[in-house]
């Protein structure tokens, strides 16, 4: 497979938009939410304008076909962000920063299981890493998916927070030190 990362261009909005909402979990079957992943909130091009201008969309794509994207924005202006967002920035203040808020992450279902996720925040990390010494990510406890995929990427644990009566989990890395181990098989 021919893949790249890059960041993406004002053109690309409409097909990041389209992927995002593809696997929004008012999409998703709640029954296969968990084991499929999920992403929250509204998602809009202004929203990934104003994406664009921090750190930056990142996409993976083969052959012009954005396959994977993932969002990222600047935590150092705490007060511009809002809900789980906001508490994740709470509880990673005492980590070396500017922490890097990443997410989400989402792969296409037809390149799901090639490893995108580790090429894509790869990719990220080369671009980032001299300026976020930490990214951090919140992922709702119900999207199995995303915790088992960013477990086995080698994200750390950092702490968990209820907010709004759904649970989250938020797990960190340290962008210059990525160096994501292989997915073990279930046997």
């Amino acid at each position: 497979m021919a893949l790249s990362v890059r960041l993406a261009a004002s053109d690309d909005r409409p097909a990041i938009v389209e992927l995002l909402r593809s696997c929004h979990e008012d999409v998703v079957a709640e029954n296969e939410r968990g084991t499929q992943g999920f992403v929250q909130g509204d998602w809009d091009e202004s929203i990934l304008a104003e994406l664009a201008g921090g750190p930056g969309i990142f996409v993976a794509e083969e052959k012009d076909t954005i396959a994977a994207v993932v969002l990222t924005a600047d935590g150092a202006d705490r007060e511009r962000f809002t809900g789980p967002a906001r508490r994740t920035l709470d509880m990673t203040k005492s980590l070396e920063g500017p922490v890097l808020l990443y997410g989400p992450v989402v792969v296409a279902p037809t390149f799901r299981g090639r490893g995108l996720v580790r090429t894509l925040l790869s990719g990220m990390s080369l671009m980032l890493a001299d300026r976020y010494p930490t990214a951090a990510l919140y992922v709702d406890n119900t999207n199995e998916r995303a915790l088992q995929v960013h477990r086995g990427l080698g994200m750390k644990k950092h702490s968990r927070f209820t907010l709004d009566e759904r649970g989250y989990t938020v797990l960190t890395f340290a962008p210059n030190d990525f160096h994501p181990r292989p997915v073990k098989k279930r046997k």
